[in-house]
């Protein structure tokens, strides 16, 4: 395990045990049983250890995480980590401060979502509006990051298989329809849809 794995397994054990807001540099490096400079050799601040133990996990979790013909298969791999990982989720999410892992996620989220679309233009053969394909980014990245917080922290959340069959279902009417709106309409019919 290289130095900056051991600051982040520290640090999600850490997480785990007490509040983020008792843990400190000194508090993770002694964990880790290394000097607390080596820290600043991998890290900005303890938050950072938080946007790099999502970002190398989920990359880890989500390998088509782009490819539009995988994405049903990236949303429950995505959704089975965060499972897995719930209860250091449900402590991390609660950080209300400016370097908080939650842009992180969110951006990753929104990177995703452009990626598949922009994979099914390619795969399906039909043109996305850079302003249109943006647009889909921030509003269904949003809709998959509120929706996720949402099912971790609920005392009664419905199970991970029900949790990926909404999602599921959420985002193939979305493609569906932007199919359907795009390839298999007719110019007369798209002329008379209602203001």
């Amino acid at each position: 395990m290289t130095t900056k794995e051991k600051i982040m397994a520290a640090t999600k054990q850490l997480v785990a045990s007490q509040p983020f807001n008792n843990i400190t540099v000194t508090t993770i490096m002694t964990v880790t049983g290394m000097r607390r400079q080596s820290f600043y050799d991998h890290f900005r601040d303890k938050y950072d250890v938080l946007a790099a133990i999502y970002s190398t996990e989920v990359k880890r979790a989500v390998r088509y995480c782009g490819n539009y013909r995988f994405w049903p298969q990236t949303l429950l791999s995505m959704l089975q980590y965060f499972d897995d990982n719930r209860y250091f989720y449900q402590h991390v999410l609660k950080l209300d401060v400016q370097n908080a892992p939650e842009e992180v996620i969110k951006a990753h989220l929104r990177s995703m979502v452009g990626s598949i679309f922009k994979s099914l233009g390619d795969y399906e053969k039909v043109s996305i509006d850079s302003d249109y394909c943006s647009f889909l980014q921030g509003t269904l990245g949003a809709a998959l990051y509120h929706s996720l917080k949402k099912w971790l922290y609920e005392s009664n959340a419905v199970s991970l298989q029900t949790e990926y069959q909404f999602l599921k279902y959420y985002l193939e009417d979305g493609i569906n329809g932007f199919l359907l709106r795009t390839r298999r309409l007719s110019p007369s019919i798209q002329q008379n849809e209602i203001a």
